[in-house]
């Protein structure tokens, strides 16, 4: 067994991995997979040099770095741990925050001024940060609120109004040279504090040696070159990829296409190309293309551009002491620049001294006027740059400098940028730099297509430290991943068996239920190797998912209600017509989430999306209410629940509160303004309506039940709530799509669980079953409905949960929705596309329990002629203690009572029992 398992890592460290990019994740992703045996490696490079947005290179005395120049700290950053022990440090001269100030007549900004404006607005954006993560706004929103209120204090009282704004520009084009942004107006002020910043010296410079240097420590040709990592045998250099094909059913699993129409496949591949390519190419890179989810997190972060200037002079002109200066524009002089022919130059916002190089001063530029700048010739930028610093220095004999070299990262195809940021939109989408990072799996659940770079990282994105971390962090993907599947050829269990020996009754892992949660967490798996078992208590998979097929599994009104069907009413159909009804989950809340993938991927979508509370609003005199004013209620409703949302993220004194005190609260106000009684009387009974809809919704017995809090805090990953999207042949084909992935032999049908037991003095957790058999595992995953867990919280876990576990599940809220299926010869309803249920009055007690639905839509798509009813809160209840025959005799009346219609036969008719059934 050993000598097998021996084998069979050896195999997976031959998987061929291709890495698209040989900047610092690349290289760090690279040489970490090499240090842990995977040789089998190829980078594509499209430039001709290893660096990506590292790029040092001789100029004056020595080296200037075009791209990353400073080490970020030094506690919990890896850069300043590979150089830390090798001298290769220093501290920076030139701190920015302590620089001269010259305004654009010449005058330079007395130093107890500048000290104290900048200290100020450093104090906002260092110390205000709990504040900041609760602020919904921008970050230059933020900072220029609290400098206005600071200005209007006693310590600001005797500045001149001019000079602070002067100093406010200045530090918004400082601010958006550090996020890479083009304003400050789009950086996230929220999304600005999850960077986290290292502490120690922030401006660590690598001496005469430059950023390259951190090529050498990860290669570990420091200290020992004979030491080093291969990796750069392993390089191709001028290999722009332009299409990664990823949805291969077989080995190998992607294959990577270059424009020289190089063609190489592989087992995985790694992309660290910038944010900036992935925005630009994206939809001509991947095929197929990529996840809605990581389109979003593409679109919603930014790759700003941050340019720099360096400019050598013969010797320098400045002071012995001096660190460089920041530019403060007058209105007058900025008017005058935006005439001229280098009106990018606004945007220059200080030029500074370079250590090492002692002739040498660097300018800075940032935004749209830096990708103006980097479309100006050398000539250009070299005169424009000396109109600014004679203008601003007009106290020195400022000479022409001798030669110039500029930075032009957006205009570079490779790169399209310098860093990334976290915007607004990234906020509205509801996305982040772990979206970005998430992989994409193959049909087995196993990742092949990975992303590293800064971008990816959540906290360090924008740096060195965060493209290595990720690298390391995708290189560990894939060793844990082969790691996993070759311990598993060693796993023994307590009696000395293999865990593979064929007894099926003592496996890795247990999965009870074979639902969506179930089944996701076994493809999850399925590709680690681990062997896993699915006990579901049900004869088929879905859990709540239910399919069936109208012309097999419903009655017919002409049939004995106590005949059997040949069908059991549970079996899944699959019907290439729309035949079927989904008795269970019907639709796909957005396109965002991995089971949208999981259906793009199998084509399992309609192109048809649903809608509810549709047609026509019906009192119980058959009078039809307005639809303007239906609307306008509709319109007022959905801004009140917006309200909610809001009111999740905010600290309010009233908490806690439900959805309908919310609700009713802001409706009565609305209410308080109408003057016509019998508007009045109309407006509350559609907001009964919508009450009684939300009841539904949510599934719960009473909307007071549901907390204002939790409800506005749920995420629709930055989409409508409103998007229903349906699957072509029905929800099950979904769950039919997931059996066929993990393989249906581990799935076991009619496994009801019955009791699960741990024990301190045993590894191993066993679980029986209502038929008596028992299985062990090391984990068990219990995906049961919150439902079951309720009413087997006493008897299933031997011991019994930790009291925070039995609490938790006792508070969350579990109730019942049912939907009723009635299809008719004809649509009696002609041109109506649902009829919704408007009640005067409580008079309906032969028939309490149908005071509960909200109305009849025509199924759009579904079988012809069919209408569902909704019913929710102890109506769906009451209605599963009634036949069928029964709940459709009484639907049949309320249809006739609120139409005034003479209602027809239904044909067929369905009705669902979930609080009923004990599995679910």
């Amino acid at each position: 067994m050993w000598c097998r398992a021996i084998v069979t890592y050896c195999a997976n460290m031959n998987k061929k991995i291709v890495i698209i990019g040989a900047g610092a994740s690349g290289i760090a992703c690279g040489t970490k997979l090499m240090s842990n045996g995977f040789q089998n490696i190829v980078i594509l490079e499209a430039e001709n040099r290893i660096g990506g947005r590292i790029h040092t290179i001789p100029f004056g005395k020595n080296v200037v770095d075009l791209g990353a120049q400073w080490c970020h700290g030094q506690v919990d950053n890896v850069v300043h741990e590979l150089g830390s022990k090798y001298d290769v440090f220093a501290s920076n001269t030139a701190k920015y925050d302590g620089s001269r100030f010259y305004q654009s007549d010449g005058t330079e900004l007395s130093s107890e001024i500048g000290n104290k404006l900048m200290g100020l607005v450093i104090t906002i954006v260092e110390e205000f940060k709990e504040e900041m993560q609760k602020y919904q706004g921008s970050l230059g929103n933020f900072v220029v609120e609290k400098y206005q209120e600071a200005l209007r204090t006693e310590n600001f009282k005797n500045f001149d109004a001019n000079v602070c704004q002067q100093f406010l520009d200045f530090f918004h084009k400082y601010e958006n040279s550090i996020e890479a942004s083009d304003t400050w107006f789009e950086t996230s002020c929220k999304g600005y504090c999850e960077y986290w910043d290292c502490d120690g010296d922030r401006l660590l410079n690598w001496k005469d040696k430059g950023y390259r240097t951190v090529f050498d420590l990860l290669m570990k040709k420091i200290p020992n070159p004979a030491d080093a990592i291969p990796i750069e045998d392993k390089i191709l250099f001028n290999k722009t990829v332009t299409n990664i094909d990823w949805k291969h059913t077989k080995e190998p699993a992607v294959t990577i296409t270059c424009s020289d129409g190089t063609a190489l496949d592989a087992d995985h591949v790694i992309v660290t190309t910038s944010l900036g390519v992935l925005k630009e190419k994206h939809l001509q890179l991947f095929n197929p293309p990529l996840p809605p989810k990581k389109v979003s997190a593409i679109e919603g972060l930014v790759l700003g551009t941050v340019d720099k200037i360096y400019l050598e002079f013969e010797k320098p002109f400045w002071d012995k002491d001096w660190e460089g200066f920041s530019l403060l524009w007058k209105e007058s002089d900025l008017l005058k620049v935006r005439q001229m022919e280098h009106n990018w130059l606004e945007h220059v916002f200080g030029f500074y001294v370079v250590d090492y190089q002692p002739n040498i001063l660097c300018g800075w530029i940032s935004g749209p006027n830096a990708r103006r700048m980097e479309l100006a010739t050398d000539e250009d930028v070299r005169n424009g740059v000396m109109v600014l610093l004679r203008m601003f220095l007009r106290t020195y004999n400022v000479p022409d400098p001798i030669a110039i070299r500029r930075t032009q990262w957006y205009s570079n195809p490779h790169f399209r940028g310098s860093y990334t940021f976290r915007s607004l939109k990234s906020d509205m989408l509801n996305v982040g730099p772990s979206d970005l990072a998430e992989p994409i799996t193959n049909y087995q659940g196993k990742p092949i297509v990975h992303f590293a770079g800064e971008a990816t990282h959540d906290h360090y994105y924008s740096t060195v430290h965060g493209a290595i971390e990720s690298g390391w962090r995708e290189a560990k993907r894939i060793v844990d991943l082969y790691k996993a599947n070759s311990n598993d050829m060693k796993i023994k269990n307590p009696n000395g068996r293999s865990a593979k020996d064929g007894t099926g009754n003592y496996v890795d892992v247990l999965i009870i239920g074979a639902g969506l949660a179930g089944l996701g967490a076994a493809t999850k798996l399925q590709s680690t190797g681990q062997r896993f078992l699915i006990l579901e208590g049900q004869a088929k998979a879905g859990g709540r998912v239910n399919t069936l097929n109208m012309r097999r599994n419903v009655k017919s009104t002409d049939s004995n209600e106590n005949r059997k069907s040949t069908e059991s009413d549970d079996e899944c159909i699959q019907s290439t017509k729309t035949d079927f009804v989904d008795a269970g989950a019907s639709w796909l809340h957005g396109k965002f989430n991995h089971l949208h993938d999981i259906a793009e991927r199998y084509d399992l979508l309609s192109t048809e999306q649903s809608e509810e509370g549709l047609g026509a609003y019906l009192r119980d005199d058959g009078e039809a209410i307005d639809d303007y004013f239906v609307k306008k209620i509709d319109f007022l409703i959905g801004q009140i629940l917006s309200k909610c949302e809001t009111y999740a993220r905010e600290d309010q004194t009233d908490y806690p509160k439900s959805v309908y005190s919310f609700l009713l609260d802001n409706f009565s106000k609305y209410l308080d303004t109408l003057e016509d009684a019998t508007l009045k009387v109309t407006a509350q009974q559609l907001f009964d309506w919508h009450v009684r809809f939300q009841v539904i919704d949510n599934s719960c017995l009473n909307l007071d039940h549901v907390s204002a809090k939790s409800w506005g805090a749920y995420s629709y990953n930055g989409e409508s709530c409103q998007a229903h999207y349906n699957f072509r042949n029905g929800f099950s084909a979904a769950i039919e799509a997931l059996c066929n992935q993990v393989d249906r032999k581990n799935i076991l049908f009619k496994k009801e669980v019955v009791e699960i037991v741990t024990s301190a003095s045993c590894p191993r957790i066993s679980v029986k079953c209502s038929d008596n058999t028992i299985y062990h595992a090391n984990h068990v995953i219990v995906t049961l409905s919150l439902g079951c867990l309720k009413t087997n919280l006493h008897t299933m876990f031997r011991p019994a949960l930790p009291h925070a576990y039995v609490q938790t599940i006792r508070d969350i809220g579990f109730e019942t929705i049912n939907k009723i299926f009635i299809q008719f010869e004809h649509p009696w309803w002609k041109e109506m596309d649902g009829i919704q249920l408007i009640f005067r009055n409580d008079n309906y007690k032969d028939h309490n329990w149908t005071r509960h639905i909200s109305g009849f839509d025509v199924m759009k798509p579904g079988p012809s002629n069919t209408l569902l009813a909704w019913v929710g809160g102890r109506g769906a209840i009451e209605m599963e203690k009634l036949t069928d025959s029964q709940v459709i005799h009484d639907c049949i009346a309320l249809l006739a009572q609120f139409t005034k219609s003479e209602i027809p036969a239904p044909i067929k008719y369905y009705c669902t029992r979930w609080y009923s059934n004990p599995i679910c």
